[in-house]
């Protein structure tokens, strides 16, 4: 049987850190031996390639591990070696994790398991690599020691000590205490040499006589020290220059004050990985955190949901259409709290206009076919229209299996108001709010078109205030302006609906009758502009008094192009200022040799 841990992938840590998978940087030339192979051979081949450790393993699957910790162990129990097979000796079941663990799981995995060793598989159980203490310091980077913690903040200060006399076998008593891979040989706390599991290791091999061996004659010496105020950056260093995996910290005087080994720097970390799982929590909802704990089923629509923005309405469900989640966005959005609408059917509950149940079912089956379905989608409550860009996407569980839908809805209603707001003062009159000459011109085409395509007649008519120019010099522009407007909202009131009134700028309207009955319906029209004009404005309080002079230009008699009605209706409008104002004309063709009296006369014909 084997522990193995394939991880999930912690979500919101965006560093460097959590994208490295262990796979990218494990050992990847793992010694290992099979069960049968005898323990002394096993320890031999460990003291001639200098590790820590072997796999056992038959077919590329591991079997059990034999560290240097477990030679430690057997040796101070007196356990014979010999040619036993290492199967009896090896530590089984072995902890195996995956190699698509990211660093700060397999940090967090070693703290828990308090192991210094993990054998990396595939998904089918064979040995990749192997995870060790020294590799996830030296990946996790100097960046994590910037702080500049003080070596003592982080080192052991219980150090076992012995003198240099001792026989090995003592030493090797005190290594085999819970935690302790080294002692240090010392005299008056003056360190003289260091004895590590390594060491043992190599003794065990060369078949040293444990019991009347003294340490002092085997012991790596000098000892590598540093000095209290060092910081954790600087220990972390030597370790990695000197490849070993402990120094001793003294004092000035150079006397023993405690050890740092790669256990210590691991464990030192132990405050940064909690944060960083803190700022993950804090920037998910708490409503995801639980259900990735409680049910593994939720898991495929946390992956997908997290990864979209929680800004957004987001409502989540399964293949067939029940709501599994609702956001505090939808929330507000749809008008329902989540815990009323979970496990409903998501036609009960939307409320969208472009998004009825049909309609749904429609962006279901583009979702099915296509992926993904996007669509303009509105909401109306309480007199107001709210406005969104809305998809629908498919949720694929690991399999690639479609689980679920996501619906997603980003309001737009700023930004559509923003947009209409431009596109009217493009096309409309920043003072009147009438169509300006953009849209005028727009529309005048669309009815000459449709003259040309039905045979229907229809007219065009330029509307001049009469001595408009007094008003406003005597009673100001801003009067002028009001006077505009209430002019223009005249106009609007004696015209039709299909009928288009604009304001070309200055004191001139242009008014466009898209279709007439005949050329004297347009004279009928001009003839009751023209007398409603006659009854006084009143704007601010003051009675103001205009009258209006038009010039009518039928089409297609008169022209079929907006150019050629334009100049006409100009000129007929320019005979009724020269006649006297305060009437209307329609445009004539005029001979040359016709005097001004019989010019007039056929204009007002």
């Amino acid at each position: 049987m084997l522990y193995h841990y394939q991880g999930t992938r912690p979500m919101g840590i965006t560093t460097g850190t959590t994208k490295t998978r262990i796979r990218q940087i494990i050992s990847r030339q793992v010694i290992s031996v099979t069960p049968e192979t005898p323990a002394d051979e096993a320890v031999a081949t460990m003291a001639r390639a200098k590790i820590s450790c072997l796999i056992v393993a038959e077919k590329k699957r591991p079997l059990g591990i034999f560290t240097e910790r477990d030679l430690v162990k057997l040796t101070n129990q007196r356990v014979p070696f010999g040619k036993r097979p290492i199967r009896d000796l090896m530590t089984s079941p072995v902890v195996t994790i995956s190699g698509n663990l990211n660093i700060y799981e397999a940090y967090s995995l070693m703290l828990t398991n308090s192991i210094r060793h993990h054998v990396v598989v595939d998904h089918g159980g064979r040995i990749l690599g192997l995870m060790t203490q020294s590799d996830l310091i030296n990946h996790l980077g100097h960046e994590y020691f910037v702080e500049l913690r003080k070596i003592e903040q982080v080192m052991t200060t219980g150090v076992m000590t012995v003198a240099s006399d001792a026989p090995i076998s003592e030493a090797l008593g005190i290594m085999a205490g819970p935690g302790i891979s080294c002692v240090v040989v010392a005299n008056q706390r003056m360190p003289l040499g260091i004895m590590t599991e390594r060491d043992a290791v190599r003794l065990v091999a060369e078949g040293v006589d444990l019991e009347t061996v003294k340490v002092g004659m085997v012991m790596s010496s000098p000892v590598l020290t540093v000095t209290t105020g060092t910081t954790v950056y600087e220990a972390a260093q030597a370790m990695k220059r000197e490849k070993i995996r402990r120094v001793v910290v003294v004092d000035k005087e150079g006397r023993i004050e405690g050890i740092i080994t790669q256990s210590d720097i691991i464990k030192g970390l132990e405050g940064r990985y909690i944060e960083s799982l803190k700022e993950v929590i804090r920037k998910k909802e708490n409503i995801f955190q639980q259900t990735a704990r409680e049910l593994l089923d939720k898991t495929i629509f946390l992956d997908n949901i997290l990864r979209s923005s929680i800004s957004m309405a987001i409502v989540a469900t399964d293949s067939a259409l029940k709501i599994k989640y609702f956001n505090p966005v939808a929330e507000q959005v749809f008008g329902y709290e989540a815990a009323s609408v979970v496990g409903r059917s998501a036609a009960d509950v939307l409320i969208l206009e472009e998004i009825a149940p049909l309609s749904l079912a429609k962006a279901r089956e583009t979702v099915l076919s296509e992926g993904k379905c996007t669509f303009p989608a509105e909401i109306r409550r309480d007199g107001t229209t709210s406005y969104y860009d809305g998809s629908l996407s498919g949720i694929l569980d690991k399999q690639d299996k479609l689980a679920g839908f996501v619906l997603m809805l980003n309001d737009i209603t700023e930004r559509r108001q923003h947009e209409d707001t431009i596109h009217h003062l493009a096309y409309h009159d920043a003072l009147t709010g009438l169509p300006n000459r953009i849209l005028l011109n727009d529309r005048l085409g669309q009815a000459l078109a449709s003259a040309q395509r039905t045979g229907t007649r229809g007219a065009l008519m330029i509307l001049d205030l009469d001595r408009f120019k007094d008003i406003n010099d005597s009673l100001g522009h801003s009067m002028g302006d009001l006077l505009l407007k209430a002019v223009g909202e005249r106009l609007r009131g004696l015209l039709r609906k299909s009928d288009t009134v604009s304001r070309m700028g200055g004191d001139e309207f242009v008014l466009l009758l898209p279709s007439i009955a005949s050329a004297e319906s347009a004279a009928v029209t001009a003839t009751k502009i023209v007398a409603a004009f006659n009854k006084p404005f009143v704007c601010n309080g003051h009675r103001l008094s205009v009258t209006a002079s038009i010039g009518i230009a039928d089409f297609p008699d008169d022209g079929d192009d907006a150019e050629t009605l334009l100049k006409n209706s100009d000129i007929a409008l320019y005979r009724v200022k020269e006649a006297g104002r305060n009437d209307f004309q329609r445009y004539t063709t005029v001979p040359e040799n016709e005097g001004p009296l019989e010019q007039q006369k056929r204009g007002a014909a």
